[in-house]
């Protein structure tokens, strides 16, 4: 180290100054002090501002020589550190060296904040030292030691038990509040001139208690221990980190993490490139015992804003029903996945490139999902879903499940093989569903993502033996029974509307239901909208009544729902007939209990020709047509018969034929929808429902 020349005439004031003590008279020596005062000394990249040289003592036999210095300024990077009021009680002075052994200092850290400790000082020619110790610091202890030689330098801090409260005041920062909790770390980094070259840090926190003022991140006796290093090799920094989180909880809007019971872990290594502004993470992993754990690579940029460049990411969980509590639920809120619960196991593996996803495969087992809204649920649930952005893509996903739920329609055990990529899914091999004792056929499905609306979607498939009787119930419709086979030709889901490609033609009760004009809008909302024409073609009344202890009717049945309007699978508005083909010459006959039942419904009332006390005599009456129709509209339903009666103060309902022979006259022509649901259900409910 060059010294200048106040430095030199320093030294030379130091010999003059002892050569003159030695010489003076004896009535000198009476002086108790001598003083010497200097103002500023510098060297390359230091400077001693306010020196003072003290002899203290000097009648006695041994005289104390004391340095104070009112500041040190040093060379970056210590010069963050203020050092001033520096007073060295043991000290060594020559060779253009100063040794400061032992004393004392105020050191100015945080925002012009003084701490008082101890100080070993030495300046030399080569190099600089200090140590700094038994600094009080938030009722923790603070020690600080530097070592610079030449252009290169060495520091180490060590904090021990600072109190977080305490040191948020000290360091004025107002992004968060501490309410409690201790911490303790130890730093050491090196360097050439201004420049970081290494850095090790370890932290550890006890108790930690904080929230930020948005409310958006907190903690609750966090206990964290934490290390980072890092080496700059020509502006390319290589790091690695790892943290434990052994108890405690930390929430980070709007994930909760618990670690009192179930620690986190995470460690990562990587570079940054300051030149070119990216972060390569090698390799990280993140483990929160019991619950789940993921691991993987990225490169990010930050040049022009943020961009995920490529990240190659595993996730896998043994409990998916704590996993999803903790990390998927949180996202789901006020939004339509809200209520989803899943259970079973997962792993997965995510390729994303320039911000979007490109390549995945996640894989299930014993996967369980239960939705309170009752949208969707499944039981027994494995398979592999695999996906790609390239067109290329080839390899299938295959499905599997014991119970499926859709909304109130149950499916029974089944798999499924799909190729998914791009924007598409395909159904790759033909499919049989079980359902509500029969089975839906697939014979093709595709869907369409698009970017802006909903998806698209085309299916063609069979229905074989569905039970109409759990149809109705599980759409808690008006009680049907049979069941129903039929072909479903093209269905189409486009611009939120689902089309029917032809016409659905179902064979029951020995007869033939067309439903054609089919459409069906909101299918996927909380208000679904469907409209069609329904034919009924000669279906067998006996089939028809036998099933439910409604009373026997035999005969054959026809008619039409022409413009059926229903919004959340209740009818708005139809224009109905249902009666006795003008063809039929099937025997006609009609029971006691069915007559009083169908009279019921009209609000009239059953006579008998000859006399109606006859009514009770008989169990069945011959008749020879019958027939109800009903416009539906705002809620009221318009009903009308075969025909007005002679006095025109009713209408027929059943028109008698043969002996005994009966008529079932209706006096309402008006009547509530909803009572006249209400008087069905009543009249077609039964213990003894005979399913086919």
């Amino acid at each position: 180290m060059r010294v200048n020349e106040p430095f030199l005439a320093f030294s030379m004031m130091r010999i003059l100054l002892a050569f003159l003590l030695v010489a003076a008279p004896p009535k000198a020596v009476a002086v108790q002090n001598v003083v010497f005062d200097a103002a500023a000394l510098k060297a390359r990249g230091w400077r001693l501002e306010g020196i003072h040289l003290t002899l203290t003592d000097v009648k006695a036999a041994s005289p104390r020589l004391i340095l104070a210095i009112d500041q040190l300024i040093l060379p970056p990077p210590y010069d963050a550190l203020r050092m001033a009021n520096i007073r060295c009680d043991v000290f060594d002075w020559g060779n253009n060296e100063l040794w400061c052994r032992r004393g004392g200092a105020e050191i100015g850290i945080f925002r012009r904040q003084t701490v008082s400790g101890k100080i070993f000082l030495h300046i030399g020619e080569k190099e600089i030292v200090f140590a700094l110790n038994d600094l009080r610091l938030a009722r923790g202890r603070l020690s600080v030691e530097g070592i610079a030689r030449g252009d290169e330098w060495r520091l180490r801090v060590q904090a021990e038990e600072l109190d977080g409260g305490p040191l948020q005041r000290l360091l004025k920062i107002g992004l968060f509040d501490i309410k409690s909790g201790k911490i303790s770390l130890n730093l050491e980094a090196a360097g050439h001139k201004a420049r970081i070259d290494d850095f090790d840090l370890t932290a550890e926190v006890e108790d930690l208690t904080l929230q930020t003022q948005e409310g958006r991140w907190a903690s609750e006796g966090l206990i964290l221990a934490a290390a980072v290093s890092a080496q700059n090799r020509d502006g390319l920094w290589q790091w690695r980190h790892r943290a434990r989180l052994a108890g405690g909880a930390v929430f980070i809007d709007p994930v909760y993490l618990d670690a009192a019971e179930k620690p986190i872990q995470w460690d990562a290594e990587g570079a940054w490139n300051s030149a070119r502004e990216e972060a390569e993470i090698r390799s990280f992993r993140y483990r929160h015992e019991g619950t789940g754990e993921a691991e993987g690579s990225a490169r990010i940029r930050f040049g022009d804003g943020f961009s995920l460049e490529q990240a190659d990411l595993s996730v896998g969980s043994r409990d998916l029903q704590r996993f999803s509590v903790v990390y998927f639920k949180p996202f789901m809120e006020e939004t339509p996945g809200a209520g989803i619960s899943m259970g079973g196991s997962l792993t997965a593996h995510l390729e994303l490139a320039r911000n979007s996803l490109t390549d995945a495969s996640i894989s299930f087992h014993d996967l369980e999902v239960t939705d309170a809204e009752g949208r969707i649920g499944v039981g027994g649930g494995f398979g592999t879903v695999n996906w790609s952005r390239r067109e290329t893509f080839r390899q299938p996903s295959r499905l599997a499940w014991r119970r499926l739920q859709l909304g109130a329609l149950p499916v029974g055990p089944a798999r499924l093989s799909l190729l998914a990529k791009a924007d598409t899914i395909r159904l790759l091999e033909k499919a049989k569903l079980p359902f509500l004792g029969g089975a839906i056929a697939i014979n093709r499905f595709d869907w369409l993502a698009n970017r802006h609306r909903e998806p698209e979607l085309y299916f063609e498939g069979n229905l074989n033996n569905v039970s109409l009787e759990q149809l109705s119930r599980a759409l808690d419709w008006t009680p049907l029974s049979g069941t129903v086979s039929g072909r479903i030709p093209g269905v189409e889901y486009r611009n939120g509307t689902l089309k029917l490609g032809g016409e659905l033609i179902f064979k029951v009760f020995d007869g033939l239901v067309k439903v054609g004009e089919l459409g069906l809008s909101g299918l996927f909302s909380d208000l679904p909208r469907l409209t069609a024409e329904i034919e009924v073609d000669n279906l067998d009344m006996d089939q028809i009544t036998r099933r439910f202890e409604f009373g026997g009717i035999t005969g054959r049945l026809s008619g039409f729902v022409k413009n059926l309007v229903m919004e959340n699978w209740r009818p708005l508005s139809f224009y109905a007939w249902l009666g006795t083909p003008d063809d039929d010459d099937s025997r006609h006959r009609i029971s006691q209990k069915a007559v009083k039942n169908i009279a019921s419904i009209g609000g009239g009332g059953a006579t008998d020709l000859v006399s109606r006390s006859f009514l009770s005599l008989f169990e069945t009456f011959g008749y020879d047509k019958l027939g109800l129709g009903c416009y539906l509209h705002q809620g009221v339903c318009q009903l009308m018969g075969l025909e007005p009666t002679e006095s025109k103060e009713g209408y027929y309902i059943i028109k008698g034929g043969g002996l005994p022979r009966i008529d079932v006259i209706g006096y309402n022509a008006r009547i509530d929808w909803n009572v006249l649901m209400e008087r069905l259900k009543r009249i077609t409910s039964s213990d003894k429902v005979i399913i086919q």
